[in-house]
């Protein structure tokens, strides 16, 4: 495949595509955002005010379905207190005044000692007690003991619901039921209405999930929730099976049909409502057009600002890159010369600024190496010796630091674990470092190589700046190993060595590469110094302990003598430790 067709040659057609996309990429994550953000709360609105408004209508048909409980409730508590008895004939003509109810029966419960009775339309052997041949049966201070839970019955007249209510007298004994036919259609009344956003179809279903009535005739052949493989009927009915109330809606945007359904709270059925998903995310809908319409507009005219101002900039630019390029080729020049002072002016200034640094630290780095604080390069560029080849020979204060058991640790780890430690590892230690003006000479492995150049100060104040060195570097281990812990790696401790001795000083190396460092025996000597050290310990020798009695920052934990390697006689070594009084630079 030939990539060159995606470059673009032209600095007119990068600087349009670099500034455009960025531009459109940011306006439309924007505004993505904004719509998630917006849409979300509207969905929530849109919920809650849509439960409540289920929840309504599940009141209105509780409402409906226990009115003649209610007025029982009322016949009674007045016969109570007025002393009147009321018959099972005047309870009966009570109830078929109601709207609503189509049929009712009184059933005595002892039905052999029934009078007899006369049918009512559509009752079957439900028969209407004859009060008149039997004026002794009537109620006095009865009460309404239970409630059966209505069940669905349909016949050629209609759909309807029959309710069952059992009565007691006063001595508890069961005086019969009350059995009582209610319209379907009656409980749905005004359902619509009073339901659900913009709803145009409804319907009650049991427990199992059989439809007991709906409002659309296309239903009619409908006998359970789901039964037809409609998805959202299947996750209307999984959903009822985990959660009172909620809404449902299937894949789209928006989709064709959203169902919100309620369970009832005293009847085992449960309301369930359609509506056009279209009507009630409309608003959402509408908000998500204008907002990419918005985009679109914001876009181009982005578009017209940036080629308005374009020609102009790029003959301005083409100079800078041509500057740029001889600059990449390490001939820095002679600086452009300013002509305008607006932002190509500026940005002339910075680039002459640019092209100094970079001059300056190409030197910094030819000559001292990566790992030397910036202010502290200049500070031996000032010194003429330091920029050339070859050296002297002084008495500096040399660092060596180590991690204990790292190479047991290594064996057991993976490359990449490796390297990832070392790297958190050493990025503070060469801060640390940096800050107490140490020169790192090398890394060996997990170890590190500083030495402290005394250049126009004190030897004792160059010990000193060692010695506090060690104790901040101690000091960050902590840190470093509850970074190391949020990485589920292993946590280290290190040992540190210091000592001061006659070395030679100087740049190492060639025209080509060289770096600022140090050479001769007193470096081998901090290396077994350092082996001496334990975890967390820091050793000094005598040639540095001489030059630090004085510090108060500083105290002798215990001193020992040891036979270190290369070396004629044995060394003592103290093991030191920060005063109380002193102020480590970590935290």
């Amino acid at each position: 495949m030939d990539l060159s067709r995606f470059q673009f040659k032209k600095l007119q057609t990068r600087l349009l595509i670099s500034l455009l996309l960025p531009v459109l990429v940011i306006v439309l994550l924007g505004g993505a955002a904004s719509f998630w953000y917006s849409r979300g709360i509207m969905l929530d609105q849109w919920q809650e005010s849509a439960v409540v408004k289920l929840q309504r209508a599940a009141h209105y048909i509780e409402m409906r379905v226990f009115k003649p409980v209610d007025l029982l409730n009322v016949l009674f508590k007045v016969s109570d207190r007025k002393d009147i008895a009321i018959s099972p004939d005047q309870v009966v003509d009570y109830l078929l005044v109601m709207d609503g109810v189509v049929s009712a029966a009184y059933e005595p419960a002892d039905p052999a000692t029934a009078p007899p009775a006369a049918r009512l339309p559509g009752m079957g052997n439900m028969d209407r007690m004859n009060m008149a041949e039997h004026p002794g049966m009537r109620f006095s201070r009865s009460q309404i003991a239970s409630v059966s839970g209505p069940r669905y019955h349909a016949d050629e007249k209609g759909r309807t619901v029959i309710m069952q209510i059992s009565l007691f007298g006063v001595s508890e004994k069961r005086l019969g039921d009350l059995v009582i036919r209610m319209e379907f259609d009656f409980l749905l009344k005004d359902i619509l209405a009073l339901g659900w956003w913009q709803s145009d179809m409804a319907c009650i279903v049991d427990e199992t999930g059989a439809y007991m009535a709906h409002t659309n005739m296309t239903m009619t052949d409908r006998k359970t929730l789901g039964g037809s493989d409609d998805p959202l009927e299947q996750a209307i009915f999984e959903k009822m099976n985990t959660q009172p109330f909620g809404t449902v809606s299937l894949k789209g945007h928006p989709p064709d049909l959203i169902a919100g359904f309620y369970k009832l709270a005293q009847v085992p059925w449960t309301i369930i409502m359609f509506a056009d998903g279209h009507k009630i995310l409309g608003p959402i809908v509408t908000y998500r057009n204008g907002l990419a319409l918005g985009v679109f507009v914001l876009a181009a005219l982005v578009l017209v600002l940036i080629r308005f101002h374009m020609c102009r900039m790029v003959s301005q630019i083409q100079q800078l890159s041509e500057k740029a390029q001889a600059v990449a080729k390490g001939d820095y020049g002679s600086p452009i010369p300013v002509n305008s002072r607006d932002e190509i002016g500026h940005l002339v200034e910075s680039f002459n600024t640019m092209v100094e640094g970079l001059e300056e630290r190409d030197h910094i780095r030819n000559s001292f190496g990566r790992y030397v604080d910036p202010d502290f390069a200049r500070t031996l560029m000032a010194h003429p010796e330091a920029g050339q080849l070859g050296g002297v020979r002084r008495e500096a204060v040399m660092l060596m630091s180590d991690i204990r058991g790292f190479t047991n640790m290594s064996e057991t780890l993976e490359p990449e674990v490796i390297v990832a430690i070392l790297n958190r590892y050493f990025s503070h230690m060469i801060e640390i470092i940096q800050t107490h003006q140490g020169i790192i000479v090398d890394f060996y492995g997990d170890a590190i190589l500083v030495f402290f150049d005394p250049l126009d100060e004190p030897t004792s104040d160059t010990v000193l700046r060692a010695v506090h060195c060690a104790f901040d570097m101690q000091a960050k281990m902590p840190e470093v190993n509850r970074e190391l812990k949020k990485q589920n790696l292993p946590d280290l401790a290190m040992g540190i060595g210091i000592h001061a001795g006659q070395v030679v000083v100087g740049n190492i190396g060639s025209d080509a590469r060289a770096k600022y460092g140090v050479v001769g025996s007193a470096v081998n000597i901090t290396s077994r110094v350092q082996e001496q050290a334990r975890k967390k310990q820091i050793l000094i020798s005598d040639a540095v302990l001489d030059k630090t009695t004085r510090d108060k920052d500083l105290q002798v934990k215990s001193s020992f003598p040891a036979d270190l390697k290369g070396v004629d006689q044995a060394m003592t070594l103290h093991v030191i430790e920060p005063a109380k009084s002193y102020k480590t630079l970590c935290t």
